[in-house]
């Protein structure tokens, strides 16, 4: 598996490519990643009694993807279309 900052990167070049504004994809980023941080802060806090052996690291690495792909959404949300067609 890839790392996040592999993860990270690799959507972030793909975003820019189609042609969304830095500043924005910079912001989609951080919100990715805050966004699975905070799910699985939320669910290691609900799960602890259930399963102690949860690691919030490996899974904010399992709910990463899913918000790297909405990111695009989370970008056109605010206005932002791409500038390039490919």
């Amino acid at each position: 598996m890839a790392s996040r900052t592999e993860l990270i990167s690799s959507r972030k070049k793909e975003l820019l490519d189609k042609g969304f504004p830095r500043g924005i994809v910079n912001k989609s980023m951080e919100w990715a990643l805050g966004s699975a941080e905070g799910m699985a802060r939320y669910v290691t806090k609900h799960a602890a009694d259930d399963n102690p052996g949860v690691s919030l690291d490996k899974l904010t690495n399992q709910f990463l993807p899913q918000y790297l792909t909405d990111a695009e959404t989370w970008i056109r949300s605010f206005g932002h279309e791409p500038k390039l067609s490919k």
